[in-house]
């Protein structure tokens, strides 16, 4: 190969390059204009009223009033002072209840540090906790 032949090479190397380099900035572009909503914005979706199918609406109650909570609480605070170590599967048949129900009242008790927990999911014991003298 001549010099003028490997300049000529060259330079039609560095204008394939120049051309691939300026595609993927142009897709880059695009990319994260879609993204981040740099481009024309497109319409909002929205879902159908229709469920699809295998999921199901779970059919809920009316909701607990603040009072109907904290007496809720209580009894379960006196289930577990009855019956200390049990786990909320037992506490929840001795109050006529689901483990559901009691839940979140659980972790409440626990969070106030009146209710001490031990084990981990079905295996948790709960035993009450007596507030300490200052």
């Amino acid at each position: 190969m001549t010099n003028l032949d490997i300049t000529t090479l060259e330079a039609s190397v560095e204008a394939l390059i120049q051309q691939q380099v300026a595609a993927y900035e142009a897709q880059l572009r695009e990319a994260l204009g879609r993204k981040f909503g740099g481009g024309v914005r497109k319409k909002k979706r929205t879902r159908s009223k229709s469920t699809p199918s295998g999921r199901r609406s779970r059919a809920t109650g009316p909701r607990r009033t603040t009072e109907e909570l904290e007496a809720l609480g209580k009894r379960l605070l006196s289930a577990v002072e009855s019956a200390p170590g049990e786990t909320m599967t037992s506490l929840a048949a001795s109050l006529g209840l689901t483990t559901a129900e009691l839940a979140r009242l659980a972790v409440q008790l626990k969070k106030t540090g009146r209710v001490k927990t031990v084990g981990e999911r079905s295996r948790m014991r709960y035993y009450p906790l007596t507030p300490r003298a200052a």
